[in-house]
């Protein structure tokens, strides 16, 4: 076959109405205070290597015009004691790709291109580009690199509303619509915007998909996506939103977003887990 599974590809299961399967992305990647930076190549290895489906990943673009992997700007000093204070906008990739990933001495700021042909055939991407005004700059960025079948941006209602529309190729990636605790919302993004691309709704922890957002999405095909961002999240806590209806949890605790996820794969018998 194609070798396309729901790891690596958006056309399994991601964006297939009525897929049970639950599914897991790491946070940055699987990270740790001490040895693996956020956002490093360990970490998005570490993520693979462990099972998650999907890794989140920034993404920020250089002064010469080249995406790179970074969360501030002003870069902060926790994220590279040799860059700390730069900006990421106001370097080049060259300058970007020098500084080393606080505290390892080896890992270093990565270009976007490079790490979506480590993903490619791996695992699926979900894409935060922490400057709306650079979604055209990533999204030419995916298509040049073949990621469209892998890369889903996480996007704003308001940007599905106003700003997608006049980005050239945006209608060629899959989004990630982050709705957080303003459910009114959904009825928008269902009836009125309506773009197919948008195949997810993001909640915040708290927000309840039932009676009747849960069902919405199902009639709708959509899938319901929540972020745990507590380092210390169990196991049981994860799994608790997966059985609240949740079809994708983000965490960045380690294993136990995969261990999560296996066990209400195999309470449900989906195979393998």
């Amino acid at each position: 076959g194609s070798g396309k599974t729901y790891r690596n590809s958006l056309s399994v299961c991601w964006t297939t109405p009525g897929c049970k399967r639950v599914l897991a992305i790491a946070h940055g990647g699987n990270w740790d205070v001490t040895n693996v930076p956020y956002l490093s190549n360990g970490a998005i290895a570490a993520a693979y290597a462990s099972g998650f489906d999907g890794v989140k990943i920034d993404v920020r673009v250089t002064s010469d015009n080249v995406p790179v992997l970074a969360h501030s700007s002003p870069i902060k000093f926790y994220e590279s004691l040799d860059c700390v204070n730069k900006r990421i906008e106001q370097m080049t990739a060259a300058q970007v790709t020098a500084c080393h990933r606080f505290p390892s001495g080896t890992e270093t700021f990565q270009r976007f291109d490079d790490v979506l042909n480590y993903l490619r055939g791996k695992m699926v991407a979900q894409l935060t580009v922490k400057e709306s005004t650079d979604y055209a700059r990533v999204i030419a960025a995916v298509i040049a690199a073949g990621a469209e079948d892998f890369a889903f941006f996480e996007i704003s209602t308001n940007d599905l509303r106003t700003k997608i529309p006049t980005i050239s190729g945006a209608q060629n990636v899959w989004y990630l619509i982050n709705v957080a605790s303003n459910v009114t919302e959904v009825d928008e993004l269902l009836n009125t915007i309506n773009n197919p691309r948008a195949f997810m709704y993001e909640f915040d922890p708290g927000i309840s998909l039932s009676p009747t957002i849960g069902p919405k999405l199902t009639t709708a095909g959509i899938k319901a996506f929540v972020y745990d961002s507590n380092v210390a999240a169990s196991v049981a806590g994860l799994q608790g939103y997966y059985n609240q209806g949740f079809d994708v949890v983000s965490s960045q605790a380690g294993n136990n977003g995969v261990t999560a996820r296996q066990q209400v794969n195999t309470t449900r018998g989906i195979n393998p887990p």
